[in-house]
């Protein structure tokens, strides 16, 4: 199960590489390297850590212009996709496939989908 979950972590991290660019940004959040363009018109800036861990989002998009940080679900991802939860709202959840589709999610319902890019560091 562990090694599943690694190799499952390890290809969605180079699938996500493989889609981002050159380039570094930076928000009032301070550095971000990646960004959702969702379907609704939208654009997330995102900082997602090297374990692929943790998402933190700063702007005005879903955040609603506050810090707001999903944790992935141990245990709960697939062999296409990993799951996070926003903490202080378990409700809320996001969903990333190896593809960097992205679901957001409140009590099962899909409120928004989109892209994940993440940009390569330099």
């Amino acid at each position: 199960m562990i090694k599943i979950f690694k190799a499952t972590a390890i290809t969605f991290a180079a699938l996500l590489t493989l889609q981002g660019c050159s380039l570094t940004q930076t928000n009032a959040m301070g550095n971000f390297n990646g960004v959702i363009e969702w379907a609704s018109g939208t654009t997330e800036y995102v900082n997602v850590s090297s374990s692929s861990d943790f998402l933190t989002f700063s702007g005005t998009g879903f955040s609603s212009n506050s810090v707001v940080i999903y944790s992935r679900i141990a245990g709960a991802s697939d062999n296409k996709c990993e799951f996070y939860v926003n903490e202080p709202n378990p409700k809320s959840r996001l969903v990333l496939c190896g593809d960097g589709e992205v679901r957001l999610m409140n009590s099962g319902k899909t409120l928004n989908v989109g892209r994940l890019k993440i940009f390569e560091s330099s």
